[in-house]
């Protein structure tokens, strides 16, 4: 059975750094591979919105992922936005710098591209990733539909 905590009240700073809220939660699904979803309800249209602002779902997600899932595998969480009626999922990417300069574990290959100059190719294993230890960003993650075991979460 999926668990949904009661919706809660968050602030935050639109890009201009007028104050905003919203409302947000965390749902768990009740597949056998289970998944923590941050669902984000954003009721009022005075205030910025994260289905449109990169900058404020990203703020909004980092102190969520932060203050409610630290700990929890990030290839674990999704982030689903509602406005009115339309809700979609947007996929989460790790802020490789941040990662990397928080000490976090990585493969580095060192690579020779030519005239005496060397390259550094990085991996990160998705299992190392985990919420709150790095920040995550949305900036170039495109909406999708909502699958249907995580709508089945959410309802």
């Amino acid at each position: 059975m999926p668990y949904q905590t009661q919706f809660a009240d968050i602030a935050y700073p639109d890009e201009s750094g007028q104050p905003c809220a919203l409302m947000f939660r965390v749902a768990i699904t009740a597949s056998s591979e289970r998944l923590a979803i941050v669902h984000l309800l954003h009721l009022n249209p005075a205030y910025q919105s994260p289905m449109t602002s990169h900058i404020v779902r990203d703020q909004v997600l980092n102190r969520i992922l932060d203050s409610q899932l630290r700990g929890v595998p990030l290839k674990s969480v999704r982030l689903v936005v509602q406005e009115n009626d339309k809700q979609v999922m947007f996929p989460i990417e790790v802020d490789f710098h941040d990662y990397i300069a928080r000490g976090n574990p990585y493969d580095a290959t060192h690579i020779t591209t030519g005239r005496g100059t060397f390259s550094e190719r990085v991996a990160i294993r998705s299992e190392s990733v985990i919420a709150g230890r790095a920040r995550v960003h949305t900036a170039h993650a495109k909406p999708v539909p909502v699958p249907k075991d995580i709508a089945d979460a959410l309802r």
